[in-house]
């Protein structure tokens, strides 16, 4: 697919995404405000977010919009619950033990969460330290929130997955998907001090917030509430606890997703049951020929045949005959 047609699908498949996280953090809210939980609203759109793609993933349908818009889907944290859960297919479908296959998923999840947070939080606190004051923008609580969710998270779907055409053609053979969801953290820590994360996750909502770029500009407000102590380094310290519970909901969701792959698929690889879908789609839209089924007999019937041979005797043969369905039909018209 040309690189234009994924950019315009990743705007798509991305704000869509987004949209539908925030219909989930509406519920969300519903839900946890007023009891012990309200800490995890976002940790548990976050975590909800996680189902979807492993569902989607489990049936290997996640995957398809993988291909089709790459960082529209690659982003939401559907799409890094899609991933974690593939880390622990692709050995499994090469008969690696049940500890080979959770590696892998797991070590994705630690590394890459324990990197993005230290340097964010390290980073927040210099910042705080430092006595710079981070603008602070009022929550947006208008259904405006909604239209510019899928703006949004749809433009920002659009800037990663340009740098993700150019980094296949700097680094070919050597891209990864990584490269770029590593980034899209940090960038969401580059932009905090500023204000712009805060402004875009205030105005625009899950927009922002249910992309891997808010893990960066959450881990920055830790490393700031850590900084300024008091009630403030509490309050840090549950948000980062709320990161650790959408982090081990993360890869239980990834795990979610490796077993519903392999009860439905076994151990075959992802590229063989997409073909198999293929097929069964063309199988669908193409006009049956020869594997026709024979039609129903409705009646019976003798005809009679009269042959002569070669000394210019007569004979007479009858024949049971078969009338069946489609004869009647073509015997109508």
């Amino acid at each position: 697919m040309p690189a234009w047609k994924k950019v315009i699908l990743s705007f798509f498949v991305g704000g869509t995404f987004c949209l539908v996280a925030q219909a989930i953090l509406v519920c969300t809210k519903l839900w946890f405000t007023g009891t012990p939980f309200e800490f995890f609203v976002g940790g548990g759109t976050l975590v909800l977010m996680g189902v979807i793609g492993c569902i989607l993933g489990g049936n290997a349908l996640y995957q398809l919009l993988a291909e089709w818009a790459d960082f529209g889907s690659f982003l939401p944290f559907a799409g890094f619950a899609m991933a974690v859960g593939m880390k622990s297919v692709n050995p499994y479908v090469k008969g690696e033990s049940m500890w080979k296959c959770i590696w892998p998923a797991l070590w994705l999840v630690i590394w890459f969460n324990a990197v993005g947070a230290i340097v964010s939080i390290a980073f927040g606190f210099i910042c705080q330290t430092m006595g710079i004051v981070t603008p602070v923008t009022p929550a947006n609580t208008t259904a405006t929130v909604f239209p510019l969710s899928f703006i949004c998270g749809g433009c920002i779907s659009i800037v990663f997955q340009i740098i993700w055409e150019i980094e296949k053609v700097v680094l070919p053979g050597k891209a990864k998907h990584v490269h770029i969801l590593l980034l899209a953290w940090f960038v969401g820590t580059i932009l905090a001090p500023c204000g712009l994360s805060g402004f875009l996750a205030s105005t625009c909502g899950e927009g922002f917030s249910v992309l891997i770029t808010v893990g960066g500009y959450n881990m920055y407000n830790v490393g700031v509430d850590l900084a300024i102590g008091g009630a403030h380094a509490t309050e840090g310290l549950i948000h980062l606890g709320s990161f650790l519970l959408a982090v081990a909901g993360l890869f239980g969701t990834g795990m979610l997703t490796f077993a519903i792959y392999a009860k439905r698929f076994g151990k075959t690889p992802i590229n063989e049951v997409h073909a198999a879908m293929g097929q069964k789609l063309a199988d669908r839209k193409l006009p049956k020929a020869s594997n026709e089924p024979e039609a129903k007999v409705v009646a019976e019937a003798e005809k009679v045949v009269i042959t002569e041979d070669a000394q210019g005797n007569i004979h007479e043969k009858v024949i049971d005959v078969e009338v069946t369905e489609r004869d009647v039909d073509v015997k109508k018209e």
